[in-house]
């Protein structure tokens, strides 16, 4: 697992400000939308800095009713890691200047928090200082063969970017991106919502309104990462400040089916009153792991019968049960066997028990596999 930086409530110089937030820490007086402060964004979300050079961070804020704030009570600039004061000196109005290289897959992280009317927001770029520039660098997030701009549904995808001289081949080591999209396309993709430490009375809960799409079930999705939620496309773009120059790329990403899932016959499939039925999906080309789910102690043996045999090919290397292609014969508790589905439709299958004890001797569950 990638070797993130946890996050610490130690904060440059301007944390002595903090102590004058706690009691704005609290809920603010019923005001329109229009005028309540909602999501902030960070410019440059993303930088690569050599020693010696120094930027200035911008934030941009919006309503809860989507229209532009451009006046704030206060700004205030934290770093979440107290080794990071050793990397980036930060002054109260947001300049950065880089002191000593930053670690791999370990940026500096400023946190960036906008005070207005009782109102607390945040938001988190991503700094890596490097030894020195390199010259003419530029970035570039487009697949390597044999890689692709494609990704299934329910998978996580690292994309790695690439910035540097394409003359002499000098690179950023591991640098770390985090990822925008295009508008609506949250609703496909989560990218990396960072973790934001608490300032005063307010929770990371009150600080953050991300624009990154969210899943409960996708889990953690760090930077460099995308997490795909449904088919579809999706614009994955990469914005990074490259040595005093906005660099952008960005790729067209293809949402397909998952290349794999299971059908389980098993005995929650052969309820009595209620036999259960299993519908899965999978992009063409992909593979369909037919088990049979029973305990041992049950001696049930299942048998998977499809309304098209033709269809289920052998994979590579070929199931070593239950047949190489076809119908599934005979698996006993706990075997499991493999067919890969290449043509789209929508195929039909029985599993029939044998053996075992009632009421799931002779039982049978039906279901279907989709292939889109």
């Amino acid at each position: 697992m990638r070797n993130v930086q946890r996050y610490a409530s130690v904060v440059v110089a301007m944390w002595l400000f903090a102590g004058c937030v706690g009691d704005k820490g609290v809920a603010p007086a019923t005001q329109p939308a229009g005028e309540t402060l909602g999501p902030v964004v960070v410019s440059p979300r993303n930088a690569v800095m050599a020693i010696g050079e120094s930027l200035t961070v911008h934030v941009a804020a919006m309503s809860l009713s989507g229209t532009p704030i451009t006046t704030f009570d206060s700004v205030l600039y934290l770093l979440q890691n107290v080794t990071d004061t050793l990397r980036v000196r930060v002054t109260t109005n947001g300049q950065i200047t880089a002191l000593s290289p930053s670690g791999i897959n370990n940026p500096v992280l400023l946190q960036v928090v906008v005070f207005k009317g009782g109102v607390a927001r945040a938001d988190l770029a991503l700094i890596q200082v490097t030894e020195t520039a390199i010259p003419g660098a530029t970035l570039s997030i487009q697949p390597v063969p044999p890689d692709s701009a494609k990704i299934a549904w329910g998978d996580t995808k690292e994309i790695d970017p690439l910035i540097q001289n394409v003359t002499t081949g000098e690179a950023v080591v591991a640098p770390t991106v985090r990822y925008d999209y295009g508008p609506g396309d949250s609703l496909t993709l989560q990218c990396y919502a960072p973790t934001l430490a608490p300032v005063g009375r307010f929770t990371q809960a009150q600080l953050q309104l991300t624009d990154c799409g969210q899943n409960g079930n996708a889990g953690t999705v760090w930077y460099n990462q995308i997490h795909a939620f449904k088919k579809g496309t999706a614009w994955i773009h990469a914005y990074v400040w490259v040595y005093g120059a906005m660099q952008h790329d960005s790729v067209q990403y293809t949402i397909s089916n998952p290349y794999d899932a299971p059908v389980q016959a098993g005995p929650s499939q052969f309820q009595a009153s209620q036999p259960a039925r299993s519908s899965v999906f999978i992009a063409p080309g992909g593979t369909i792991y037919f088990l049979n789910g029973f305990n041992a102690a049950l001696g049930a043996s299942v048998t998977f019968t499809l309304d098209n045999p033709s269809a289920a090919l052998a994979t590579d290397p070929p199931s070593p049960l239950g047949g190489t292609s076809g119908n599934i014969t005979t698996l006993t508790p706990g075997q499991q066997a493999t067919r890969k589905f290449v043509t789209p439709g929508v195929y039909h299958w029985t599993a029939t028990v044998s053996g075992g004890v009632p009421p799931y001797t002779g039982a049978t569950s039906t279901g279907t596999i989709t292939v889109e």
